[in-house]
């Protein structure tokens, strides 16, 4: 059973990957330098965009935005799923029960910020509401990286594990630091293509950093005999 709760993540991906693609073909079109343009455009776009109901050409936005924001809720549910799965092997050799503690609650409200990522879109309406959990959620997950990264390196179970927490830290660390310093993406297309870029680096980082997670959380259940 723990097995199978950490291999549907590899779904959960999937899924994610599969109604994103299918959001970003239906999208209307319209960027927020350029609202005449048609169709998503993966350098101009950001992927908060697919999950307004009014695209920013005008257009009716509704089955685009029901996809968007349904692999949000997807992702958030399966990653959810897997790390409780994974905390019970975590408890195996970690006994620090602060760590587990922190390391549960960060993920736990980073997730729930993401999926009220999906709740509030950005949309003008509920735009400030939007971006506030967009900061929680991403702040919050890097300290459960931190968090996450200790536990392993203290451990010494897995190389691979500890270094893509690292890169993934780093990552993240950086995405952050653009976000909150870099250029206004309501300023230019230069702005903007550096912040919609950033983005998608961080979400496809994401995915890779949770395959990885998915793969040796497999191998450590066999070690423990989950």
């Amino acid at each position: 059973m723990n097995n199978l709760c950490i291999k549907q993540g590899y779904l959960g991906i999937l899924l994610f990957i599969i109604l994103n693609f299918i959001s970003m073909v239906i999208y209307p079109g319209g960027t927020i330098i350029e609202p005449d343009t048609r169709g998503y455009s993966f350098f101009y776009n950001f992927l908060s965009n697919l999950g307004e109901s009014t695209a920013k050409n005008g257009e009716d936005n509704t089955v685009s935005a029901y996809l968007f924001n349904s692999s949000m809720l997807i992702l958030a549910l399966s990653y959810f799923l897997f790390y409780v799965s994974y905390l019970r092997i975590q408890l195996k050799f970690n006994r620090n029960k602060i760590l587990n503690f922190l390391s549960l609650t960060t993920i736990l409200i980073s997730l729930i910020s993401f999926v009220l990522v999906a709740v509030f879109s950005a949309d003008n309406s509920t735009f400030d509401i939007h971006v506030f959990f967009v900061k929680v959620a991403f702040r919050l997950l890097l300290l459960h990286c931190f968090i996450q990264l200790f536990i392993v390196y203290k451990s010494k179970l897995s190389k691979r594990m500890l270094v893509s927490s690292l890169f993934f830290c780093v990552i993240l660390l950086l995405f952050i630091i653009v976000m909150e310093y870099g250029p206004n993406p309501f300023l230019d297309n230069r702005s903007l293509l550096i912040q919609v870029l950033s983005q998608k680096m961080i979400v496809i980082s994401i995915l890779i950093y949770f395959f990885v997670q998915l793969i040796e959380s497999i191998s450590l259940s066999k070690k423990f005999n989950f």
